[in-house]
Formats: C-alpha cells, sequence, structure tokens
C-alpha cells in the first residue's frame, strides 16, 4: 500500500493546516494510502505562528495540535513526532554566518536551508538585508539550527517509513522549504498544496507537484491549460481576460490587491512634457521576490532594483531630450528600509529623473498612457501595458518573463540601447492567456463546489476587542466555530503577558 506523509508545523494556522486534513481525510476515506502525519508538537523554539518563541503559545499549540488530527482524522492516521526522529550532532557555534549574503548561501546536506531562513524572516519584517551582528546572530543561527535538526529529522522519518509521498502547504519558509528539497533530493513525490480567495469569502485548493508554488518556469503549463478550459463557453476565454485588464484599469478587483482606485483621470506630475522623451519605470515590492529562489535571482539583470535605476540614470544624466518617472510600488507605502527610502535620492542627484511616491495622487494608468515605453522589474503592470500597447523592457523575473511579450536584455549595455531605441509594442496571444490566468484559473482547483472534500478548512472573521480574529469552520469548541476562535484569542493574549519571548526579532539592517 502506498504511504503518504502529510507535515505543517502549527497548528494555529487553522486553514493552512485544514487544507492538509482535508487532502489527509480524502486518501483514508478512498483508502488510496496509508497515512502519517507529522507535526512541530515542540521541536522548534519559535516558528512564523510564533515568531518570537513565546512559550505560552508553544504550548497552547502543543496542546490542541494532536487532538485536532486525532478528532478529525480518526484512528487511520498515524502521527510521528519529529523529537524521535532527530539525532543532530551539529552544535549552533558551528554555524557561521557573517552578512546577510552568507546566511542566504547558507546549505546543510545540499538543502538550501540559508534560501528558507532569509524568506521567513523577510516575510515577518520586510527587511530584506538584516544586520547580522551581536544582538542578532543568536537568532539567526537558531532559525538556521532548527532547519538542521529538521533536516536530519525528516531523513531519518523517509529512512524509516519509506513514502511514496510527501505533502506540505506552500513551501516557501523555513519549517517547510527543507522538507520539499529532501524529497526532491531521495525522489519521492513532493505535493506542496495552496489555497486561492474566491469572490464569495471562500478559498480553494490547488496542488504543486513537484514544484514549488511561485516557479515560473513549473507553473507556464497552466496558461494554456485554462485557456483551453472545456467548462468555458466559446470565446469566453478571450472575454474574461480582455475584462481582467479593464477592471485593473478602474480599480476593481480582478483576482489580487486593488492599487488604484477609480479612472484614469488624466493628471501628470507637473514637470510632465510632452515635448521630451518620458520613460515611465514601475518598481515592484522587492522583498516579496527575496528568497525565492534561484530561478528568480538568475533571470534578474540587476542584484537590486536600485542598483539598476542608477545604472539607467548615471548614462542618461546628462541626456536632456529624456526623463525618467519612477512610480514606487504601493505596497512599500509603509517600508522604512533603504530599498525604499534610497530611492528619493534620485530625485536629488538627477535632474531628468522624477520620483512618484506610493501615496501621490497621480494614476499610474494616466503615467502608462503618456509614457514612450515602460520599464518594469516584473510586477504585473508590466503585462498590462503590453496589452493598452506600450513596449516593456523587463529587468527581473515574471510571469511573463518567457512570453514574448516583452523586451529582454541580457546585458546592461542592451538596457541601454533599449532605452535608447524606439521600440515597437510586442504582441501575441499570451497576453489574453496570461491575463485569464491571473483572473480565472478554476479549472486548475481541485475542488470547485464545494472546494473541499471533507474538512473545511475555510476561515470566520470576529471582532475581539478591536481586533480580528480568525476562528475555522473544523475548529469548534462546545460545537461552535466562534467560542473556539475566542478561546484561542484570549489564550494567547494571556500567554504574551505571562509567558516570556525566548527571542526577539532583529530589525536592524546592513
Amino acid at each position: 500500500m502506498n504511504k503518504t506523509i502529510f507535515y505543517f508545523y502549527s497548528s494555529l494556522n487553522g486553514s493552512m493546516l485544514g487544507v492538509l486534513l482535508d487532502e489527509a481525510k480524502k486518501l483514508i476515506e478512498t483508502k488510496q494510502s496509508k497515512v502519517y502525519f507529522v507535526m512541530c508538537e515542540g521541536f522548534f523554539d519559535h516558528c512564523l505562528s510564533n515568531p518570537t518563541g513565546n512559550v505560552g503559545i508553544c504550548k497552547l499549540c502543543k496542546s490542541q495540535t494532536r487532538k485536532i488530527i486525532l478528532d478529525t482524522l480518526g484512528d487511520d492516521v498515524i502521527i510521528l513526532k519529529l523529537s524521535d526522529y532527530c539525532n543532530t550532532n551539529l552544535s549552533k557555534d558551528e554555524i557561521i554566518i557573517e552578512s546577510a549574503e552568507s546566511l542566504k548561501r547558507f546549505r546543510y546536506k545540499d538543502v538550501g536551508i540559508g534560501y528558507a531562513t532569509l524568506s521567513s524572516y523577510v516575510h515577518l519584517t520586510r527587511n530584506q538585508k538584516p544586520k547580522i551582528d551581536h544582538e542578532s546572530l543568536g537568532y539567526f543561527k537558531n532559525q538556521l539550527f532548527q532547519s538542521i535538526k529538521l533536516v536530519d529529522a525528516f531523513e531519518n522519518i523517509i529512512d524509516d517509513i519509506r513514502p511514496n509521498r510527501i505533502c506540505s502547504f506552500n513551501g516557501r519558509f523555513n519549517e517547510i522549504r527543507p522538507v520539499y528539497e529532501i524529497a526532491k533530493l531521495n525522489q519521492i513525490e513532493a505535493f506542496l498544496y495552496e489555497f486561492e480567495p474566491l469572490v464569495d469569502g471562500t478559498s480553494a485548493k490547488v496542488v504543486f507537484k513537484n514544484i514549488l508554488p511561485h516557479s515560473v518556469i513549473g507553473n507556464r503549463w497552466k496558461f494554456d491549460f485554462c485557456w483551453n478550459d472545456i467548462n468555458l463557453m466559446p470565446g469566453e476565454n478571450a472575454k474574461l481576460a480582455e475584462e481582467f485588464f479593464h477592471n485593473k484599469r478602474n480599480g476593481i478587483a480582478a483576482g489580487d490587491k486593488v492599487y488604484v482606485k477609480g479612472n484614469a483621470s488624466g493628471v501628470l506630475p507637473e514637470n510632465w512634457d510632452n515635448t521630451k522623451r518620458n520613460i515611465v519605470i514601475f518598481n515592484s515590492s522587492e522583498d516579496e521576490y527575496v528568497s525565492i529562489g534561484e530561478e528568480w535571482e538568475d533571470l534578474t539583470l540587476f542584484e537590486e532594483q536600485k542598483d539598476g535605476l542608477k545604472f539607467i540614470f548615471e548614462k542618461f544624466k546628462n541626456n536632456t531630450d529624456v526623463h525618467f518617472y519612477l512610480r514606487v510600488h504601493p505596497n512599500l507605502k509603509s517600508i522604512s528600509y533603504k530599498y525604499h527610502t534610497d530611492l528619493y535620492d534620485f530625485n536629488e542627484k538627477y535632474s531628468n529623473v522624477t520620483i512618484i511616491g506610493p501615496s501621490e495622487e497621480i494614476n499610474s494608468y494616466d503615467l502608462l498612457d503618456a509614457s514612450e515605453k515602460v520599464v518594469v522589474f516584473g510586477s504585473t503592470i508590466g503585462l498590462e501595458a503590453v496589452y493598452w500597447g506600450k513596449p516593456v523592457i523587463l529587468l527581473g523575473c515574471s510571469w511573463y518573463y518567457y512570453e514574448d511579450i516583452c523586451y529582454i536584455p541580457k546585458t546592461k549595455d542592451e538596457f541601454v540601447e533599449l532605452i535608447s531605441e524606439n521600440l515597437k509594442p510586442l504582441h501575441n496571444l499570451s497576453i489574453l492567456k496570461l491575463g485569464l490566468f491571473f483572473y480565472h484559473r478554476n479549472s486548475t482547483y481541485i475542488e470547485n463546489k464545494p472546494v473541499y472534500s471533507h474538512v473545511n478548512y475555510n476561515s470566520v472573521k470576529y471582532q475581539f476587542l478591536n481586533k480580528v480574529v480568525f476562528g475555522y469552520n473544523y475548529q469548534k469548541k462546545y460545537k461552535s466555530v466562534k467560542i473556539q476562535a475566542f478561546y484561542i484569542a484570549v489564550l494567547k493574549l494571556i500567554s504574551l503577558f505571562l509567558f516570556k519571548n525566548k527571542y526577539i526579532l532583529p530589525t536592524k539592517e546592513e
């Protein structure tokens, strides 16, 4: 009989755990596989659910984990403890890191645990270059040490169980990524689950088989798959794709966060001069892409976006015919780290550069329409600019990197040439295919109606002491989701007052 291991680190992330429980229950009910469940149960000192390692919150998670799994899956599941399989001989003192870069490059047994560690940290703080000093060293060493122990424990679990498949959630962060990489190294199927929000407030499950959810190459098949969805009426694919671009322009939700409110107004920066060659640059929220993986780094022309900006501004600083307008990504509005704040220095240094902050009342589509060409680092507005008939230069990895709709310089000199030349817009069917992919990928969902088979993992929001708390439909106390949600919220609050934090989250940058 097949053997499947499900692994997750916290019962407090109820929807994520619920997705895995639903898939595990499906295997049990259909007798397709013997099911094992591996959870943290105190193996980690701190995690994404408890980043400072509060002792009380850790105890809370441990106290309910096993009960939730057994109540949901019954006696047919075998629960394994990571601590029973860990025999790490390495000590924290043997871990040497001196910078954010050395942290990111740290490997153990061919597993890139440094990538995952930095990714988790950036997710929590949005600081993409943490300073490694006497204050932060202990925190980062412990993060790496936890990953080392996880690698060793899972190697032993694999030797003991000999699974056909290992399943987990997302795979980007340091509680999960090492397990995904170990599965790949041992040629074991690795299924990573995710969910995607739907208009009715629920979420649909998706699965990534032997790829990370953010792999561009690994997800390209979906563009054609969604386009050829047999559940769509003839011509509906193109209609929905067009709707995506028009909704985005008009500030209507189109599968992601809305950054532009209302219609374009025609208002441009006061110094806009139509007699000049006006080139608009849209940067990205750079921290979102840090430590995703080698693919995203290898396809980037510049190590950092501000390096690329400085390079091109220097090249054209004496060219009075060209003016650059940098629209800072709205998601950087509250960020005080250098990858955001340093951008405004360009205003002072270059007379033909204008920086438009994320809060300024200038519509991005007005800038796009009036520009000669658009430069992007990978954000979706690059795809939109192509749709609206603009030549686009792409400087970083993106979902549309391989679709032949942008000019992609391979060298810095080629980048300069593309800025200098009069470029024609590129256009092919991939534009609409990608629009549909971002807007309507129902065909990739595991289930549609309902979105789950056995375990309703969807969350419910409640107000508690002027804060939002989440309940999960499958987690109940006295048959009530709300009582359980408030119970957990109260215990978390008490824990923060009564129990100590093992760690302080570092915030200084290099």
